[in-house]
C-alpha cells in the first residue's frame, strides 16, 4: 500500500492543504528531500511561491534542493493536476503536517497497543529515572510514568510538548516532563536515565543516536527500542545493526493483528 493511501485511510477525515506546510519546523524541513515526490512538490511550489519562500527561511538548507527539483520538472498548467499533485504531495507528508497542526488527532487516530508487561519488568521501573525519546504525543511516557518515579518525554516538535503537558496536567500526572531534544543529541547528563526507550523513533541518524542512549544511560540501565511492521513479512532495515557485536541488542517479535511487533533490548555496561 502507498504511504500516502495508508495515511488517508488512518487520518479519514482530515482536510489539507498548502497552507499547512507552515507548520513544520526546520529539521522536518530539512527531511523533506527524502520524503517528498519530487514532481508533485514542485508543482505545489510554483503554485505557491511564498511557501518556497517560507521554506527556505526556516531552513536555508532547503534551497538547492528547491532549485533542483523546479529545474528538472516543468510547469503544469492542467489546473485539476496541479490540485492531484498537491493532495498527494500533502498526503505523502501528512504525519508530519498532522504531528504540528493535529496532536490530539493523532494521538487518538493511532493505537500504541504495548502492554508493559511485553516491554519490561515493572520492578525495574520503580523508584528509577526513564525516559521516552522520540515521544510523540507521549503514549509510551504515559505508560512508563505509571511506574516510574520520573519520566522525561524527549520530543523535538513543540506542538506535541505542549499537548504532553496539558495531558499530564489535566490527568494530574506530576512525574512526567516533556523536554526538546533528538535521539541523536538528548540533551541529559551522562549517567542520567536508568531506562531509556523509543518506539517507532529511532534511525534517522542511526549511529549517533546509538552513541547518545549509550552515553546518558547509567551503567547497568537498560536500553529498548520497540518497533512495528507494516505486515509479517516486512523487515526492519536497522536489524543488523542493533544485533550486530558492536551494539549487541538482543531482539524478539511477536505477531499481532497479522503485523509483526519488534522489541531490541540491551543492558549497557560500562
Amino acid at each position: 500500500m502507498k504511504y500516502s493511501k495508508m495515511l488517508r485511510e488512518l487520518l479519514k477525515g482530515i482536510e489539507l492543504n498548502a497552507e499547512d506546510l507552515f507548520f513544520l519546523e526546520p529539521f522536518q524541513i530539512k527531511n523533506l528531500p527524502g520524503r517528498v515526490l519530487k514532481k508533485e512538490f514542485s508543482a505545489l511550489l510554483r503554485v505557491y511561491p511564498y511557501i518556497q519562500r517560507f521554506l527556505i527561511l526556516k531552513y536555508p538548507l532547503i534551497e538547492n534542493f528547491i532549485n533542483t527539483i523546479l529545474e528538472e520538472n516543468s510547469a503544469v498548467s492542467d489546473k485539476n493536476l496541479i490540485d492531484e499533485y498537491c493532495q498527494e504531495l500533502l498526503w505523502e507528508i501528512a504525519d508530519l503536517i498532522v504531528y504540528n497542526k493535529y496532536p490530539e488527532i493523532y494521538d487518538d487516530k493511532v493505537e500504541f497497543t504495548w502492554s508493559i508487561d511485553r516491554i519490561i519488568s515493572t520492578d525495574l521501573l520503580k523508584g528509577k529515572v526513564v525516559a521516552d525519546v522520540g515521544a510523540g504525543s507521549g503514549m509510551l511516557a504515559f505508560l512508563l510514568a505509571k511506574y516510574a518515579k520520573t519520566t522525561y518525554a524527549i520530543e523535538p516538535i513543540s506542538s506535541f510538548r505542549n499537548f504532553i503537558r496539558e495531558k499530564a496536567n489535566k490527568e494530574k500526572q506530576n512525574n512526567i516532563y516533556a523536554i526538546d531534544g533528538f535521539l541523536d543529541s538528548i540533551p541529559l547528563t551522562n549517567n542520567f536515565i536508568d531506562v531509556l526507550m523509543t518506539s517507532n523513533a529511532i534511525g534517522w541518524n542511526l549511529e549517533k543516536e546509538l552513541e547518545e542512549i549509550e552515553r546518558v544511560v547509567k551503567p547497568n540501565g537498560h536500553a529498548i527500542h520497540l518497533m512495528r511492521t507494516s505486515g509479517k513479512e516486512a523487515e526492519n532495515p536497522f536489524h543488523d545493526i542493533l544485533i550486530s557485536p558492536k551494539w549487541n541488542y538482543s531482539f524478539e517479535q511477536h505477531e499481532e493483528n497479522n503485523r509483526l511487533k519488534l522489541k531490541y533490548h540491551k543492558t549497557i555496561y560500562k
